[in-house]
């Protein structure tokens, strides 16, 4: 018999087959299509990528170009002038040419290179020394000849990056020949010892221990170099340096911001022999002109920094000081005189921001008016250290006069005397930075936290990387501040002003100025976002009561990124508020 419910059964089975097939079909489809798509975006991507590429080719080629226009039209311009005056344009080009030379001699970039890469040379030997030991201690390694081809060859790859940058200033200084007297008797004092730090770092004589090598002759070139120009004498001989400047008389090259009109137009005459060179980093020079008016020009030469920002700030305070004068002159209200007040056109002259003409030579390079009359803040205080330290060394000095106390007066002043010999002085006068660690190194010891190394005689060490200053208690800061604080006098400044006035009218009419000065350039580098305002970029004219501000590379909000953020507006120190007179910031503009 026919089964009906079998042949059901079939048929809905076949049914199933079939459904199952078409969603296989389907996903099949869907798939294929997916893949499509993938392979669509894929292409897509890769023609953003060279689309990308083609843009920036594009953009790389349109600069390129835009260069070589500007390049070109610089070139049309100097060979306009050459063709008008020779004689200026090729003292200018000798002018800069040779300044550019005395921008870091050789013996000062050898003294930073090393400085730099001391730290650097010690952890990457280290480091060769250990791999030393690991290959002499492997059994596997039986040639004698093997093991040490593989050490020394572990040791030329790890000491790669330091040797290279050696090799790179040796080149430049070791390898061409010498121009000048001072290149010459570098030359022959410090290239014998070069050749043969490197041949050391290249070849330890001794691969087990390759810090022996190469580190005692390492210390006894950086003291040799710091015994000859860079950190031992503070000055030198243009005669030395450059020869060709020194030579220079009478020459048709105007002299460097000094001149405000075409009128009478003052030339450099002669180019003074003497070179006095400043203890910061960069080893900026102190250059003096005599210009054909029979006047002395200074300038700071300053090099490894571009100054074209700080050129464009003297011509934002000299627009600000216009404006001011404008105000004044119509009788605008700065803030406290209303419109036609009296008396305000005699006062208003005080708001001024006082500048200084600057000269960029090229993009690492550039010529500073010194600023005559103006003296550091950390000069001022600088001078009340060694106050202090005379006055404890001739109490000292009393109380070992004394009979009784010749003993036990003895082993105090010759603490003393090993306390200045540790800090690089005989006063035992600490610097800043070492006074800053004393507070702090005891706070953070009973804290548990790694306390930093203290700044060396010649500014090394006190390095501290920036996750592990992040660990310092807020308040542990806070208190070494306030520490400090109460030690140093807050009139250091406001003595200064009141000794130096002849009467009662001429300290008001310094403190009067000395108050509108600091108003001015504290809400100018404000507005500026001025940042790197330590004691020796803050100046004070002692005899006027005018407040200079240098250094403006550190702008636009700038010392927000450092390591260490800025973040105060501007300074205003207690020493900075006691000048002020007893109102402190609330001092009035009006008196």
């Amino acid at each position: 018999m026919f089964d009906s419910s079998s042949s059901e059964n079939g048929d809905t089975h076949d049914v199933e087959v079939e459904e199952e097939e078409e969603e296989e079909k389907v996903v099949e489809n869907e798939e294929s299509k997916t893949v499509e798509r993938d392979e669509v975006d894929d292409d897509d991507d890769e023609e953003e990528e060279e689309e990308e590429d083609d843009d920036d080719e594009e953009e790389s080629s349109v600069g390129e170009v835009q260069a070589s226009v500007m390049r070109n039209c610089f070139q049309s311009i100097v060979d306009t002038l050459a063709k008008k005056n020779p004689e200026c344009v090729a003292g200018v080009q000798t002018l800069v040419k040779e300044l550019r030379r005395t921008t870091l001699l050789w013996d000062e970039a050898w003294s930073g290179l090393l400085a730099q890469q001391s730290t650097e040379a010690a952890r990457r030997c280290n480091q060769a020394e250990a791999e030393a030991a690991r290959t002499y201690a492997n059994a596997g390694i039986t040639d004698p000849a093997l093991r040490e081809k593989i050490v020394l060859e572990k040791h030329r790859i790890i000491v790669a990056p330091v040797l290279w940058a050696l090799e790179q200033l040796y080149s430049l200084t070791c390898t061409v020949p010498p121009e000048t007297p001072h290149e010459r008797r570098f030359r022959e004092r410090h290239g014998p010892l070069l050749t043969e730090l490197l041949s050391r770092m290249r070849q330890p004589p001794d691969p087990r221990h390759p810090n022996e090598s190469w580190m005692s002759l390492y210390i006894r070139i950086q003291a040799s170099l710091r015994g000859g120009s860079s950190s031992g004498p503070p000055s030198l001989r243009m005669s030395e340096v450059s020869p060709v400047l020194a030579a220079m008389h009478g020459t048709a090259v105007a002299m460097p911001g000094a001149n405000t009109s075409t009128e009478n137009v003052v030339m450099i005459e002669a180019v003074n022999d003497h070179i006095t060179i400043l203890p910061t980093k960069t080893r900026p020079k102190k250059l003096v002109f005599h210009g054909s008016n029979g006047q002395k020009y200074t300038y700071l030469f300053k090099g490894l920094e571009d100054l074209h920002l700080d050129e464009r700030i003297m011509q934002f305070l000299s627009v600000a000081n216009t404006m001011m004068a404008r105000a004044s002159r119509t009788g605008s209200n700065l803030g406290t005189f209303g419109k036609g007040s009296s008396g305000w056109k005699s006062r208003g002259s005080l708001y001024k921001a006082r500048h200084y003409s600057v000269t960029p030579l090229g993009p690492r390079a550039g010529l500073i008016s010194w600023v005559e009359g103006a003296t550091p803040l950390f000069g001022l205080y600088k001078r009340w250290q060694h106050r202090q330290a005379a006055a404890a060394a001739a109490a000292a000095a009393a109380m070992a006069a004394k009979p009784s106390g010749t003993q036990s007066t003895s082993g105090s002043a010759s603490s003393s005397s090993s306390k200045g010999s540790a800090t690089g002085g005989p006063t035992g006068i600490l610097r800043p930075s070492e006074l800053f660690h004393s507070k702090l190194a005891p706070l953070l010891k009973e804290r548990g936290i790694p306390v930093p190394v203290a700044p060396g005689p010649h500014g090394g060490g006190g390095y501290v990387p920036a996750d592990g200053r992040r660990d310092w208690p807020p308040q542990v800061l806070r208190q070494v501040l306030i520490q400090l604080m109460e030690e140093t006098p807050k009139d250091l400044l406001a003595k200064e002003l009141w000794c130096r006035s002849a009467n009662a009218s001429s300290w008001w009419q310094t403190t009067r100025t000395y108050a509108h000065s600091v108003a001015v350039m504290s809400i100018i580098g404000y507005v500026i976002g001025l940042g790197d305002r330590h004691l020796d970029n803050v100046l004070v004219d002692l005899e006027t009561g005018e407040v200079v501000h240098i250094d403006y590379n550190v702008c636009f909000e700038k010392g927000r990124t450092l390591r260490v953020p800025e973040k105060v507006p501007f300074r205003m120190t207690p020493n900075l508020e006691t000048a002020l007179g007893v109102t402190g910031v609330e001092v009035s503009v009006l008196c």
